[in-house]
């Protein structure tokens, strides 16, 4: 009889059961007691003793009812990879039902032509080609077509002859494009690349009064401006427009900031208000409101600091 665990390391003995002191439980406590200790009780090794029974036997009435019952449970996969499998009953074939007309095509799906290819793979003599149904107008086209033209290509390419074109139709005003058009110009570019002249261009169609501009776009200016750099005369600037504002335009001219750096002291102040006191407290107020800076600055610069060595000030 095999022993069962309720889990895996469950201790049967009790040796490595961590003893529990009693519970202090009152009389009156003691159904609750019970009630919360559970029923499973896992780590009960005297309740936990379980017994496994034995499967039933199989009912088998018949003997082919108890081999299919044998084979289902052991199966067949022992027995075929060990070589003791049972050959096939033995049934003759029908004969093939094959007339005379189609006994040719019968013998090729037997699988003697695909035995032979693969046992004698190379040695095998070519089968015989039937001849092409050429006329007798189209032989040279079909000779062209087994590979005389790529041939020829390949290995004698100046004995192809030229393939007949028609004469192009040309207007005579259009001759000179037309050889244009054959690659006479591309020729030259790349075979005397350098050596042509160059092309007549135009005369530019400029207005009178617009000469001045075409001349400024030709980098007349610019071309002045690198190579008589700091020679060039200035240009006149106009006289400013000025009517009432001189005073203004002269202060927009840098004036303003000059005074306010070097002669801050001529420069016109907004007239203030004489203070209105009428009592002593008052223009005493006003004296003190004037702030004591000034003051402090004046008594310290009578002072002179003299640090010693060695003394921390």
């Amino acid at each position: 009889m095999q022993k069962t665990c309720p889990y895996p390391g469950f201790d049967e003995t009790g040796d490595f059961y961590e003893r529990q002191p009693n519970a202090r439980v009152r009389p009156e406590a003691e159904e609750y007691a019970g009630k919360s200790r559970g029923c499973i009780d896992l780590f009960n090794s005297q309740k936990h003793k379980h017994v496994i029974p034995p499967p039933p036997s199989p009912r088998c009435p018949t003997g082919e009812a108890r081999q299919n019952y044998e084979n289902s449970r052991t199966g067949h996969i022992g027995n075929l990879l060990g070589g003791s499998g049972q050959p096939p009953p033995f049934e003759p074939r029908p004969f093939a039902r094959v007339t005379v007309e189609s006994e040719g095509i019968a013998e090729s799906h037997k699988g003697r032509e695909i035995n032979s290819l693969l046992t004698n793979y190379g040695k095998n003599e070519s089968s015989p080609r039937p001849n092409p149904r050429v006329k007798h107008e189209a032989e040279e086209t079909a000779d062209l077509s087994r590979g005389g033209r790529v041939n020829m290509l390949l290995h004698n390419s100046h004995s192809i002859p030229d393939t007949p074109r028609n004469a192009p139709r040309i207007k005579p005003e259009a001759q000179e494009i037309a050889a244009n058009g054959m690659g006479a110009s591309m020729a030259k570019i790349m075979g005397k690349y350098g050596e042509t002249p160059r092309s007549a261009r135009g005369v530019p169609r400029v207005k009178p009064e617009a000469q001045e501009i075409a001349n400024l776009d030709r980098g007349v200016q610019m071309e002045s401006l690198f190579h008589k750099y700091g020679k060039q005369q200035p240009q006149p600037q106009l006289a400013p427009k000025v009517k009432d504002g001189r005073e203004i335009a002269e202060m927009d001219k840098g004036g303003r900031m000059s005074r306010l750096m070097h002669e801050i002291n001529r420069l016109q102040s907004d007239p203030q208000p004489q203070p209105r006191a009428a009592s002593s407290a008052g223009r005493n107020n006003i004296r003190k409101n004037r702030g004591t800076i000034s003051q402090i600055f004046t008594e310290s610069a009578k002072w002179q600091i003299v640090p010693k060595p060695g003394i921390r000030n």
